[in-house]
């Protein structure tokens, strides 16, 4: 099965009513993952051969999960076969470490998630959580473009290098500090289908299209959404870049002067620390020394010796 381009993806900030609709039709289904199996399935070492065997028997008692599923109580009613389906994609060994879910197509809405995502990156209802490093009209454009990016790539063999620099900051519930995560999709688990035939491109409209690849006004109007459909699921990775995040924060702020003077900005710093060294009850003082006078400059905390 064909891998699509991995790109960085949103939380639940596109959910924003004054962001660009999606205009595309989506649809959740676990069959591009039960095809998955069937595939590795020649050829298969005899442990993996039979497992894949036994998956099979299972789908044949469980029709549903073949089909479009508006409703998630049928993953739910399933769950046991689910789990050993969703076996392929979140590998046992690191279910309990790994930041992971599945989503529907370009949805919000996750059906199954890995222990660590739940916690923190989750919301009661499914929905993704957390504060996102640009805003919401932004994510949804990313959003239509990453899709025509699906689209270029599967049906006209169009390669597109296209990912969006995207970070998700969440609060940590045992600590109460941030934590930063990279979202990664992969839409090796979407099909794109097409409503009547695949839409033509000729060469000058191919030529406008890659000269406006970021227009999604352009695009829709060269392929009318309304023509395609996704279908499957994707799997978002959320890569934990705290530290990076706040090492190069950090750097930023203290090319300011007034980091280390004012009160407020030298808190800032202090919980930026707090956040690097997973420390919550962290205090941070800045001292300047000359000979053997001590000159502080800032302090969190009031020092009656040291």
């Amino acid at each position: 099965m064909q891998q699509s381009p991995i790109m960085s993806f949103d939380a639940r900030f596109a959910l924003h009513p004054h962001t660009i609709a999606f205009p595309f039709t989506c649809r959740l289904s676990l069959a591009p993952l039960v095809a998955f199996w069937s595939e590795h399935l020649p050829g298969a070492p005899a442990a993996r051969e039979a497992l894949a065997q036994m998956v099979q028997d299972k789908i044949r008692q469980a029709p549903a999960l073949l089909e479009p599923i508006e409703d998630v109580a049928v993953i739910a009613q399933h769950r046991e076969l689910v789990d050993m389906l969703m076996a392929m994609v979140f590998p046992p060994a690191f279910w309990q470490q790994a930041y992971g879910a599945a989503l529907a197509p370009f949805q919000l809405q996750s059906f199954y998630a890995t222990p660590a995502f739940e916690r923190l990156l989750m919301a009661d209802d499914g929905t993704l959580r957390g504060r996102l490093n640009v805003d919401a009209q932004t994510v949804a454009h990313v959003k239509v473009l990453h899709a025509y990016a699906f689209i270029l790539q599967r049906l006209y063999g169009i390669e597109l290098d296209f990912e969006y620099p995207l970070i998700v900051t969440t609060t940590d519930p045992d600590t109460g500090l941030d934590r930063h995560f990279k979202p990664n999709l992969d839409g090796r688990f979407v099909e794109v289908k097409t409503v009547g035939e695949v839409p033509r491109l000729t060469a000058d409209a191919k030529q406008h299209l890659l000269a406006n690849l970021a227009d999604p006004q352009v695009l829709m109007a060269l392929l009318p959404p309304d023509r395609f459909i996704f279908e499957g699921f994707t799997v978002l990775h959320a890569e934990d870049v705290t530290d990076q995040e706040v090492l190069s924060s950090l750097k930023h702020d203290l090319i300011e002067k007034e980091s280390i003077i004012s009160s407020v900005r030298f808190q800032g710093l202090q919980d930026k620390l707090c956040t690097l060294f997973r420390k919550p009850d962290l205090l941070f003082g800045l001292a300047a020394l000359q000979g053997d006078r001590v000159f502080m400059l800032n302090a969190g905390a009031h020092m009656t010796h040291g």
